[in-house]
């Protein structure tokens, strides 16, 4: 098997991209097989496979820092940085942590479960970098509905206004954006990024605020209004982004390793803040996540791995049960009764009170 030979990154980089896309199946196979013997997020990190493939392929952890927001979407990470073993006792006590944790790795910088704060953390810790005069880059990995948190708005202005050199990942599985996806929104994205471009771009730039007068003016309106025409008309999300002077390329096939490589190669040469927008399938290669309309089995307790069926439960009812119950019996009781949950509603047992009560569930 190819997955007993990666031990640490540079073993990832010496495969072929034939070799990575066998080695991708057998990693969702042991996920798979990891989370159905006791539970843990799934579907979140059978998206992520391809795309931590290339950015250890691109970027030198630890030296180069990788943050994952809210942390649920580094299984992958934790097995191509060398805790494949520790997997046997995912989430247990003295096992693996299903999140970042420094006391694992030295590849693990932050210990974080919470949405919405990889963004800071990454302006923070490139900010100490370029203080002290250390070439170090820092990527960012966000999604999977984390983007709509006001934290993550935060930092993206503060880090358009900062102008540090962080390149974010916006890992789109359709749980917070849906583009239109294009051939020449894709090409258009590569272009934007390519170094020869933006040399090139900021060469005529130049040139154009050397023209005398009126011409001079019309020369440098001119390519604004191009600009931005093609922006406006065949990318959507670049308006939001750069309005806060963060560049944007996108969307990219978030399963095609070569296409990864190269976009965050360019990425990567751009001196500012900059969000490579990539598309992925939340629980893709595992047939029950693809078709659990619901949440792509997004966390889970210990269930069949062939049918992705829930092991049938022993003993007493599990505090999520218990709650959930509660919650209906009590809103039947107080029609001026509310819930609120961040995008889980499932997970936090509220489901059944939303069937019954329709419009008394916020999820925000």
């Amino acid at each position: 098997m190819l997955l007993e030979r990666i031990h640490g990154p540079s073993d990832l980089r010496a495969l072929d991209h034939r070799s990575l896309t066998a080695l991708a199946t057998e990693v969702r196979s042991f996920i798979v097989e990891s989370v159905a013997r006791g539970g843990g997020h799934l579907g979140s990190n059978l998206g992520a496979v391809e795309l931590t493939f290339a950015l250890h392929r691109v970027f030198d952890s630890p030296d180069d820092v990788l943050l994952w927001d809210t942390g649920h979407q580094s299984y992958v990470h934790k097995i191509v940085t060398g805790r494949r073993e520790g997997f046997a006792q995912l989430k247990q006590a003295d096992g693996l942590s299903g999140y970042p944790s420094r006391a694992e790795s030295e590849h693990d910088w932050i210990e974080n479960s919470h949405a919405s704060t990889a963004l800071s953390y990454a302006h923070g810790l490139a900010t100490a970098f370029s203080t002290q005069g250390i070439d170090r880059r820092v990527v960012a990995v966000i999604g999977d509905g984390a983007m709509t948190g006001g934290m993550a708005y935060e930092a993206l202005n503060n880090l358009g206004h900062s102008g540090q050199r962080v390149l974010i990942v916006l890992n789109d599985n359709g749980r917070s954006y849906a583009p239109t996806v294009s051939r020449l929104g894709e090409s258009l994205a590569m272009l934007r990024l390519n170094p020869s471009y933006v040399s090139a771009s900021k060469r005529w730039e130049r040139r154009a605020r050397r023209l005398p007068g009126v011409l001079g003016g019309m020369t440098r309106s001119w390519m604004r209004g191009t600009k931005a025409a093609l922006r406006e008309a065949f990318e959507e999300p670049p308006t939001f982004f750069e309005a806060l002077g963060v560049r944007y390329t996108g969307p990219i096939d978030g399963h095609d390793v070569g296409k990864l490589e190269q976009a965050l190669r360019h990425a990567a040469t751009y001196d500012g803040p900059v969000v490579v927008h990539v598309l992925t399938q939340k629980g893709r290669g595992y047939a029950p996540a693809e078709t659990d309309v619901e949440k792509c089995l997004h966390d889970v307790s210990a269930f069949d791995p062939v049918t992705g069926k829930a092991s049938s439960p022993g003993g007493a009812q599990t505090y999520t049960q218990v709650f959930s119950d509660a919650m209906v019996t009590l809103a039947d009781r107080h029609p001026e009764l509310i819930a609120i949950t961040a995008a889980m509603p499932g997970s936090t047992g509220l489901l059944p009170m939303q069937e019954r009560h329709p419009g008394r569930v916020l999820d925000v």
